[in-house]
């Protein structure tokens, strides 16, 4: 018999004379690790990737030295957005098999990419400011971080289960729902996807697992699915990985980052964390420097010259203090921009056009006044429809307090709609229910001279005739 761990040829029992191993428990386990693998292999082919990911770690439990399995997982973690954890995997795999490894391949590619590696890395930077945020109680603040990840790498599921979770917690299960489609559509049977879509539409996470969708290449010819793959006491074949609906390897759109997750302090933490505290010791400074100065008097031991570098540092700090502060509220106004990015994607168009209205401009970009121009021009008229359509129904329901406020606002937010002439005539009614006569006269004024064409043209005409009797 040959030791299949140092390759030492022995006739009888089962331990190895040199290296002192049970064959038999060495073989068994290492055939247990092969059977896992092909396991996982039917897994990741039917996209049920967490599955497949948990195979592919008992796997590595009974052999550590299966390149195959370290192999997989790492496209299955890169595939995921893990993209530290599947390096981690390859160069272990790299370390045990040097020649004719796919993953030297896997790591070589991806090293070429630089700019789009920066990117998965700020996804990570931002997934980790989300958790910060959520461990302070900023929810609003940890959502914007995790949609800006979603967007440099919209396979990070982490992020997306994150993002459920804050949607549930803000009890927007619709958005949550969209969240959970996402991740299913990525890894079917997602064990937290499930769970939490469990807890939106009830029923138990585990019958929703065994209800999870195949895709269409889990759906191929019946033969396809009885012919199991070969199984052999030998290293298994290199897997061949591919999504039916991916004509190019799974990697050819993904790059890396460093396997170190690695918290780096970013300008979002300075300004949001740091700055108010510089600002706040510059404060006390300058407080200090101004009563110096005010208390001066011609028999203390000042001389001239010390007064007026005092002064020079005064101005010096509230110029510096100036600058910090405009900074801040430049970034306080962006992440402003990014929530009303948010509620303009959620389709809340009135929350959206009321952050916009909180935002100042100054300082802001080319890109990020031309992203805030934009938002203003379709937002503004969606926001405006639907104050005008709440507002018109309040009215016909006699509920003429909240008809006037939402009208009075579609009509901040109204440019050229067709019903701006309604909403006078509607607000000049309401004004003459409120027995003020004066405004009631102005707003059906506005209807007669300014829309002609109206259709509430004649009832404004009568309205102001029965005044004048």
């Amino acid at each position: 018999m040959r030791c299949p761990n140092c390759g030492f040829d022995f006739t009888e029992g089962y331990l190895c004379p040199k290296c002192g191993i049970d064959t038999f428990v060495f073989l068994r386990t290492r055939n247990l690790s092969i059977c896992l693998y092909n396991e996982a292999l039917e897994l990741a082919k039917e996209m049920d990737l967490s599955g497949a990911a948990e195979k592919l770690e008992q796997s590595l439990l009974f052999d550590k030295n299966n390149v195959q399995a370290r192999n997989l997982l790492g496209l299955i973690y890169c595939e995921t957005g893990k993209i530290g954890d599947a390096l981690k995997h390859w160069i272990v795999s790299t370390s045990i098999m040097k020649d004719n490894n796919p993953a030297v391949g896997y790591m070589d590619f991806l090293q070429k990419n630089g700019r789009e590696m920066e990117k998965y890395n700020d996804a990570v930077v931002m997934y980790n400011q989300a958790l910060l945020y959520l461990s302070h109680g900023s929810d609003d603040m940890a959502i914007i971080q995790l949609k800006k990840a979603i967007d440099s790498n919209p396979d990070f599921i982490e992020a997306y289960n994150l993002l459920t979770l804050c949607c549930i917690d803000e009890k927007n299960n619709k958005r949550a729902q969209h969240f959970i489609d996402m991740v299913l559509k990525k890894d079917g049977k997602n064990p937290k996807a499930l769970k939490y879509s469990a807890i939106i539409n009830g029923g138990s996470a585990n019958s929703l697992r065994k209800k999870a969708p195949r895709t269409a290449e889990s759906k191929e010819e019946p033969a396809q699915k009885t012919v199991p793959l070969k199984k052999t006491d030998s290293a298994p074949p290199i897997p061949r990985y591919k999504r039916k609906e991916k004509t190019a390897g799974v990697l050819e759109k993904k790059d890396i980052i460093s396997f170190l997750l690695g918290v780096a302090s970013t300008a979002i933490v300075i300004l949001v964390l740091i700055m108010p505290a510089i600002n706040e010791g510059k404060d006390k400074t300058i407080t200090d420097l101004q009563t110096k100065v005010d208390n001066y008097a011609g028999d203390t031991q000042m001389t001239p010259e010390e007064v007026l570098a005092m002064r020079t540092e005064l101005e010096t700090l509230q110029d510096e203090n100036k600058r910090l502060r405009s900074e801040e509220t430049k970034q306080a106004n962006l992440e402003l921009l990014q929530t009303a990015v948010s509620q303009m994607t959620d389709e809340d168009y009135e929350g959206c056009v009321a952050t916009l209205d909180r935002i100042e401009t100054i300082g802001f970009s080319e890109e990020d006044l031309a992203k805030y121009n934009s938002m203003k021009a379709t937002a503004y008229p969606k926001a405006a429809d639907s104050l005008y359509t709440k507002g018109k129904s309040d009215f016909l329901s006699n509920k003429y307090p909240e008809a006037k406020t939402n009208l009075e606002a579609a009509l901040k937010y109204a440019a050229s709609d067709n019903f701006i002439d309604d909403a006078y005539f509607y607000l000049g009614k309401i004004a003459e229910h409120d027995e003020d006569i004066e405004q009631a006269k102005t707003y059906y004024q506005k209807v007669i001279t300014e829309y002609p064409d109206s259709n509430q043209l004649l009832n404004a005409q009568n309205a102001l005739k029965q005044f004048a009797e």
